[in-house]
């Protein structure tokens, strides 16, 4: 995988999430994409499912790109994602509060595309920053 395919990837991908617009999804994931929270059902359809309800429960979301790494059948990204939470989120229910929380995914490409990855998300900073658990 060269760094300028893995950008372009990247590109759909953020813009799924900041323009609310999961169609994107179809330039960048693999048709048989696997997710790694189950309830997120596999495929391309999961994920659309996913940015759709993330993009109802937050008010000008936004996942920004920070640092892009390229190895071999690898992408690590590390990401900042904001907004505001105007809808449930992870079971926290509407606080209104506007949040900015690091996450790292790194992702698995096959026949070009993003075909899996694996996350670390600042859940206990979510939390904190949404009110849910005490500072």
């Amino acid at each position: 995988m060269d760094r300028t395919h893995a950008q372009r990837l990247m590109d759909h991908f953020l813009a799924a999430y900041n323009e609310g617009d999961p169609r994107h999804l179809d330039h960048c994931l693999h048709p048989d994409y696997r997710h790694p929270d189950p309830s997120v059902e596999r495929g391309i359809e999961g994920m659309r499912a996913a940015v759709r309800r993330w993009a109802a429960a937050i008010e000008n979301l936004r996942l920004a790109l920070d640092d892009l790494v390229v190895e071999d059948d690898k992408v690590v990204a590390r990401m900042t994602f904001s907004g505001r939470q105007t809808g449930t989120v992870l079971g926290i229910p509407p606080s209104g509060r506007r949040f900015s929380i690091g996450l790292i995914d790194i992702f698995l490409v096959e026949e070009g595309l993003f075909a899996q990855h694996w996350d670390q998300i600042d859940r206990l900073g979510l939390h904190r920053q949404l009110g849910a658990v005490p500072a």
